[in-house]
C-alpha cells in the first residue's frame, strides 16, 4: 500500500476511533441520566400511590393509611407512564420504537420488598399521627386548665398522706376496743360490751361485782377512787369496800368471838366477815384477769408505738404543706393515739404497765388475806390467822388504776329519724343515685372480634376509681368505708394523677385528638358504633353502660378525694361530727372509737357531698375542683337523710360559683391523663375500625392499612448510540440495558 493510502486508513482508523469515543461518551450520558431518571420517576410514583390513602379514615380521623391497593400495580402503571412518555400522549404501539425519547425505558419488573402496616409498632404510627392531628386543634386554653388542675390535685398530696396514713394507724389501734372494754369491766366493774358499757333500765350503768377497785384502802371519794365520771361513781359508790374502815371492826368482832364462850360467831361478826371476804375475793379474782389484759394491751401498744412516732415524723415533715387548719385537726388524733400508745411527751397516757405492776403488788398483798378468810363452806376460817392478816393492807392501793371515762354519758339524742338515719349509715352504709330516675344509659355493644387492635392489652383500668366493686346504684357498706380511709386508695389515685403530667405535652395533644374525635356521655347524638367513646379509651368495656358507669365512679373518686381533704380539715365540721359521734357512743368509754365514729360520720359527709357533686356534672354543670367552705353544699342532717331525687333535685337547680370549674368533659381528660397512651391508641383504633366497617366497608381492618413500604424496579433502556455495555448500573441485555432502583416511602 502506498504511503497516501496508509495515511487515509489511518486516517479513517482515527476518525472512527473518534467517533466511537464520541458514541460511548453520549451512551454513557445517556445511561447515566436514565438512571437518574428511574431515580426520580420511581419516587415520584411511589408518593403518588401514597396519595391514594384511604379517604374514609383520612376524612373521619385525620389518619394516612393505603387500603385495598395494589402497590406493584399502581407503580407499575406510573412508571410505564413515565419511561414510555409518548404512550401516554398519543396511545402509540408500545412495541414501536421511539429513540428520539434519550430516556425511555421499559419496565420489567416491580418487586414489594416489605410494607408497614398501621399497627405496627403496637400502634405507635398511628398514635404518632393522632399527635399530629391533636397539635392543630388549639389546645392552649385546655393545657393551662388540666395543669393547673393536676397542680392542684399535687398540692393536696401530703394532707392525704396524712390523713389515711393516720387513719390506717386508728382504725388497728380500735383492736384495743374489745380488751379495753373488758380492762373497765375488770378494773372499776361497769359491765361492758362490745358497745360499751350496759345500762339499766332506769338508765343507771349495770355493774360486775369482780373488779380490782372493789376493795380500796381510801375513804370512798370519786377523786380518791379514780372515776373521772360522776353517773358512774355514784352508781359505784355503794359497792366501793374501804378494807381500813372494816379491819379494827372485823377484829374487835373476832376478839369478842375468841374471848367467849360460844360456839358460833355471831351474826354482826360474819355479817362484817362476808362484807371484808366478798371485797378481797372480788378484787382479786378482777385483779387476775385483769393482769392477763393488761399483758395483752402492752404488747399492742409495743406493736403500734413506732407506728405513730412514724406519723409523727411524717406529719413534721410535712407540715409546711399542710392547711393550719388540717394540721391542728390532725395534732387532736395525735395526742389520743399517743395516749394509747403510751408516749410520754408531755401528754396524758394509759400507763397500763404501772396498772400492771400495782396489780401484781395488789395480789401479793390480797393472796395470803385470801388464803386464810376465804374457806370451804365445810371448813371454818382460823379466826386468829384472819385477825393477823386482815390489816397487811400497807402496799395495797388504786392510785394507778385510772381509766378514761369522761365521753360516757346518758343519751340526749333527739329527732330519732335523724338519728336513725345517722345509726344506718354508720353500720350499713350508704344507697346512692346519681342519674335522673327514668334515665337510661346506652345499651351499645362493640362485637367481640379477633382483629380488635386492643385485645393484646393487659390493662387494669379497676386502679382509676375508688370503689371499683361498686355499681353505680349499689350499696357503700362501713367496710369499705373504712377500706377507704386505711388503704391509701385516695393517695394512690392522686399520685396517679399527678404522674399524669409526665410528657404532658405530647400526652395533651393525644388526649385532645381522642376528644375531638371521640364522642362522649355528653354528646346526645350517636355517630358511631358505641356512644360513650371517649370512656371506650378509658375502661375497654364492650357496652356503653358499663363503660359510662366507670367514667362516674372515676369521677365520684376524685370528688371524694377533694371533699374528703375538706371536711378534715375544717374545724367547724371537724367539731360538728365529733359532737355526733360522742353522742351516738355516749355509752363507750373509748376514746379511740369516738375518734373513728368521727372520722366515719367525716367521710360519709364528704361522700354525701361528692354524690351531690357528681349528679351536677352528669347534669352538664361544672362544679369547682377545689372544695371550699363557701363551695360545700351540704350541711350534716342533709348529708344523713338525702334521698336520690332531692339529692337529683339539687343538682338540677345548682349554679357554680367563679373559680377553677371542671365539667364532665374535663373530667374524662383528666382520667385519661392517668392512662397508658398505648391502652387508649389501641382502643380508638377498635372504634376507628368498627365505625368505618359499620359506615363503609364491612371488611374494613386497620391491619390491612399500610402506612409505608419498600420496593425496587428494574427497566431496560434500549442502546441508542452503541451496543457496548457501560458503567456499573446496567447490564447487558440483547441491544439493551438493564438498570434497577429502589426507594422506601411513608406517611
Amino acid at each position: 500500500m502506498g504511503t497516501d493510502g496508509a495515511i487515509t486508513v489511518m486516517t479513517a482508523i482515527v476518525t472512527i476511533l473518534i467517533l466511537s469515543l464520541i458514541l460511548v461518551s453520549l451512551e454513557s450520558a445517556r445511561q447515566q441520566g436514565a438512571v437518574a431518571m428511574l431515580r426520580m420517576h420511581v419516587q415520584t410514583a411511589a408518593e403518588s400511590v401514597l396519595g391514594e390513602y384511604y379517604a374514609p379514615l383520612f376524612d373521619d380521623y385525620g389518619l394516612y393509611g393505603l387500603y385495598d391497593v395494589d402497590i406493584e400495580e399502581e407503580i407499575r402503571s406510573c412508571l410505564e407512564t413515565s419511561g414510555r412518555p409518548e404512550q401516554a400522549v398519543d396511545g402509540s404501539n408500545p412495541g414501536e420504537s421511539r429513540s428520539y425519547y434519550s430516556y425511555a425505558y421499559d419496565i420489567s419488573e416491580v418487586a414489594l420488598k416489605r410494607t408497614v402496616d398501621l399497627l405496627q409498632g403496637g400502634g405507635a404510627l398511628c398514635k404518632n399521627q393522632m399527635i399530629e392531628e391533636g397539635a392543630v386543634s388549639g389546645i392552649q386554653e385546655l393545657a393551662e386548665l388540666l395543669l393547673s388542675a393536676v397542680k392542684l390535685l399535687k398540692d393536696s398530696e401530703a394532707s392525704v398522706g396524712a390523713i389515711e396514713m393516720q387513719q390506717r394507724i386508728q382504725l388497728q389501734l380500735a383492736l384495743f376496743e374489745e380488751k379495753l372494754l373488758r380492762l373497765m369491766q375488770l378494773i372499776d366493774g361497769v359491765h361492758t360490751t362490745s358497745g360499751g358499757i350496759v345500762f339499766q333500765p332506769d338508765g343507771k350503768p349495770q355493774i360486775d361485782p369482780f373488779f380490782a377497785k372493789r376493795a380500796v384502802t381510801v375513804s370512798v371519794t370519786q377523786e380518791n377512787v379514780h372515776m373521772g365520771n360522776r353517773m358512774i361513781y355514784e352508781r359505784l359508790e355503794p359497792i366501793y369496800t374501804n378494807l381500813t374502815v372494816l379491819v379494827p371492826t372485823l377484829k374487835t368482832e373476832i376478839n369478842k368471838y375468841l374471848s367467849s364462850s360460844a360456839a358460833e360467831p355471831g351474826e354482826e361478826l360474819m355479817s362484817v366477815y362476808r362484807l371484808y371476804a366478798g371485797a378481797v375475793h372480788d378484787s382479786y379474782i378482777g385483779s387476775q384477769e385483769a393482769v392477763t389484759v393488761l399483758e395483752e394491751l402492752i404488747e399492742l401498744q409495743d406493736r403500734f408505738r413506732p407506728m405513730v412516732k412514724e406519723l409523727e415524723k411524717y406529719m413534721q415533715t410535712c407540715q409546711p404543706l399542710i392547711s393550719e387548719d388540717m394540721y391542728k385537726a390532725l395534732e387532736e388524733t395525735m395526742r389520743i393515739l399517743k395516749n394509747y400508745v403510751g408516749i410520754r411527751e408531755g401528754v396524758k397516757t394509759y400507763d397500763f404497765e404501772g396498772m400492771k405492776e400495782q396489780l401484781l403488788r395488789n395480789l401479793v398483798v390480797l393472796s395470803p388475806i385470801l388464803n386464810e378468810t376465804i374457806q370451804l363452806p365445810r371448813l371454818k376460817p382460823n379466826w386468829a390467822k384472819v385477825r393477823d392478816v386482815c390489816g397487811n393492807l400497807d402496799q395495797y392501793s388504786v392510785d394507778k388504776l385510772e381509766l378514761e371515762y369522761s365521753s360516757v354519758r346518758k343519751t340526749t339524742a333527739g329527732d330519732s329519724s335523724f338519728w336513725s338515719a345517722v345509726k344506718t349509715l354508720l353500720t350499713k352504709g350508704i344507697t346512692v343515685g346519681v342519674y335522673p330516675k327514668g334515665e337510661y344509659l346506652s345499651m351499645s355493644t362493640i362485637r367481640w372480634e379477633p382483629d380488635l387492635p386492643s385485645r393484646t392489652l393487659e390493662d387494669d383500668p379497676s386502679s382509676l376509681y375508688v370503689f371499683p366493686d361498686l355499681t353505680d346504684d349499689g350499696e357503700i357498706g362501713i367496710a369499705a368505708l373504712k377500706k377507704l380511709l386505711q388503704g391509701n386508695l385516695l393517695r394512690n389515685l392522686l399520685n396517679r394523677l399527678a404522674d399524669g403530667i409526665v410528657d404532658l405535652s405530647e400526652k395533651l395533644l393525644l388526649v385532645t385528638y381522642f376528644a375531638t374525635h371521640m364522642s362522649d356521655y355528653t354528646d346526645k347524638a350517636q355517630t358511631g358504633v358505641l356512644r360513650y367513646e371517649q370512656e371506650y379509651l378509658l375502661f375497654g368495656k364492650n357496652e356503653d353502660s358499663q363503660n359510662q358507669r366507670a367514667a362516674t365512679l372515676s369521677i365520684l373518686g376524685i370528688r371524694v378525694l377533694m371533699n374528703v381533704i375538706h371536711v378534715f380539715s375544717d374545724s367547724l365540721k371537724n367539731a360538728e361530727a365529733m359532737g355526733i359521734a360522742a353522742e351516738l357512743l355516749s355509752a363507750v368509754p373509748v376514746p379511740i372509737l369516738i375518734k373513728v365514729a368521727q372520722y366515719l360520720i367525716l367521710t360519709i359527709w364528704a361522700l354525701q357531698n361528692a354524690y351531690l357533686e357528681t349528679a351536677e356534672i352528669l347534669q352538664g354543670k361544672s362544679v369547682p375542683l377545689v372544695v371550699t367552705s363557701g363551695t360545700f353544699q351540704l350541711n350534716l342532717a342533709a348529708a344523713f337523710t338525702m334521698t336520690h331525687s332531692s339529692r337529683i333535685e339539687i343538682a338540677k337547680m345548682y349554679k357554680p360559683p367563679e373559680g377553677l370549674k371542671l365539667g364532665y368533659e374535663h373530667y374524662l381528660l383528666l382520667l385519661m391523663m392517668m392512662r397508658s397512651s398505648d391502652a387508649m391508641t389501641a382502643r380508638a383504633l377498635d372504634l376507628i375500625q368498627v365505625n368505618i366497617r359499620e359506615k363503609y366497608d364491612r371488611k374494613f381492618l386497620i391491619k390491612n392499612c399500610v402506612y409505608g413500604f419498600e420496593l425496587d424496579v428494574k427497566a431496560e433502556m434500549p442502546t441508542l448510540y452503541t451496543t457496548i455495555p457501560l458503567g456499573d448500573s446496567a447490564g447487558e441485555r440483547g441491544n439493551a440495558y438493564t438498570i434497577e432502583e429502589g426507594c422506601a416511602v411513608s406517611y
